[in-house]
């Protein structure tokens, strides 16, 4: 969605930017956060060849820019972070409302079966699941 903002921001706006490499460098300056931070920090030094990296000229372009964000946050990684989380719900006592938590992080975990089961059984106290099954 990140990728879309910058670029529906920057196609009409583009007297902006005499380059594509001044493009992606406002767009690098708008990523916020640490995973985020990194990414745009050696993206911008392998596009300059700054502190020794190597330069590499594909990377003044925007599509490969676009190519490498999807790649490094795309689905697949967030997959990932959804499955990280569905380890961090806590059973409160309410069994609807940590089923609905679970099944939104599993909406791109894609978890099933008895993987499925194990992770909610792990994440419930075994005697409220006692209490459960009665």
């Amino acid at each position: 969605m990140w990728l879309f903002t910058c670029t529906d921001y920057c196609v009409p706006n583009s007297w902006q930017w005499q380059e594509e490499a001044h493009r992606i460098r406002y767009a690098i300056s708008r990523m916020e956060g640490m995973e985020l931070s990194q990414f745009a920090l050696t993206y911008r030094r392998q596009m300059t060849g700054e502190l020794g990296y190597t330069r590499q000229a594909a990377c003044k372009q925007w599509h490969v820019f676009a190519e490498q964000a999807v790649r490094r946050f795309g689905p697949t990684h967030v997959a990932q972070k959804c499955l990280k989380q569905m380890g961090f719900v806590k059973y409160h006592g309410n069994i609807a409302k940590f089923l609905l938590e679970m099944e939104n992080l599993n909406i791109h975990a894609r978890v099933t079966g008895i993987g499925w089961r194990q992770i909610i059984e792990e994440q419930i106290p075994e005697d409220a699941l006692r209490r459960l099954s009665l």
